[in-house]
């Protein structure tokens, strides 16, 4: 089987992008699955080679593995391919809001169409993701819960690409602040690199998101990252 793990370099990674790929990891573990990372660049307009060096130094800090790895921005050709596809079924139209024109997808069986291209010419997260996971052979996503939504349309999307067997989906609880409100880049929550320069340990991190992420589970102070997977994987029981 295979897994992965998407981070956007949008910004840095915060705690609950370390919880996201902690259950990845578990997930990995449980189901005996190899570990992709791939960098969701495709808002080419936010992302920066920055950040993905960052993302890729906190992540080996922390004690994440992986096997293999993508780039959304240097996979142009293959989504142009899978572009054609809707292209020829006739599944897509311009929405002029601007000046600049936004490409849908025709989502007739889900009752909301999406966009497969905004108005800059970039493709979605809905469609890359979608392509993605069809082509890098994925058959195991581990994600967070507020993703739920969005099963029955990359499904949908998926079966007119030509996937016959769809992959196992898995929904992760999410890391809130002290406020109730999930963590965000978007809402400047604190990246990971900054502890890490401060020179906290790696060890200490793990413990703290694990104690936050599972309450009820009896937790030293200090944890690799294989152990905060081998907790997980009591915590949590995947079927």
């Amino acid at each position: 089987m295979k897994t992965r793990f998407a981070p956007s370099p949008t910004g840095y990674l915060h705690k609950g992008h370390i919880w996201s790929a902690l259950c990845v990891s578990a997930a990995a573990k449980a189901k005996n699955a190899s570990i992709h990372l791939r960098l969701e660049d495709h808002d080419v307009l936010r992302c920066t080679k920055h950040f993905s060096d960052v993302i890729k130094k906190d992540l080996e800090w922390l004690g994440f593995e992986w096997q293999s790895e993508s780039v959304q921005s240097e996979r142009n050709e293959i989504y142009e391919t899978y572009f054609k596809i809707l292209q020829r079924k006739d599944l897509l139209y311009e929405v002029y809001k601007t000046e600049k024109p936004k490409i849908m997808f025709k989502n007739s069986e889900q009752g909301e169409d999406f966009a497969v291209k905004d108005a800059f010419g970039q493709w979605t997260y809905m469609f890359a993701v979608v392509v993605d996971d069809f082509e890098e052979g994925m058959d195991l996503i581990m994600r967070g819960e507020d993703l739920k939504d969005s099963i029955d349309k990359q499904i949908h999307l998926a079966k007119i690409f030509g996937r016959k067997e769809m992959p196992q989906f898995f929904h992760h609880s999410l890391i809130y602040d002290s406020s109730g409100k999930k963590l965000s880049k978007r809402d400047g929550s604190e990246g990971i690199f900054k502890e890490r320069e401060a020179g906290i340990s790696a060890k200490r991190i793990v413990s703290g998101l694990c104690k936050t992420a599972m309450p009820n589970a009896e937790i030293p102070d200090e944890i690799s990252w294989a152990e905060a997977v081998a907790i997980w994987n009591t915590y949590f029981i995947l079927p």
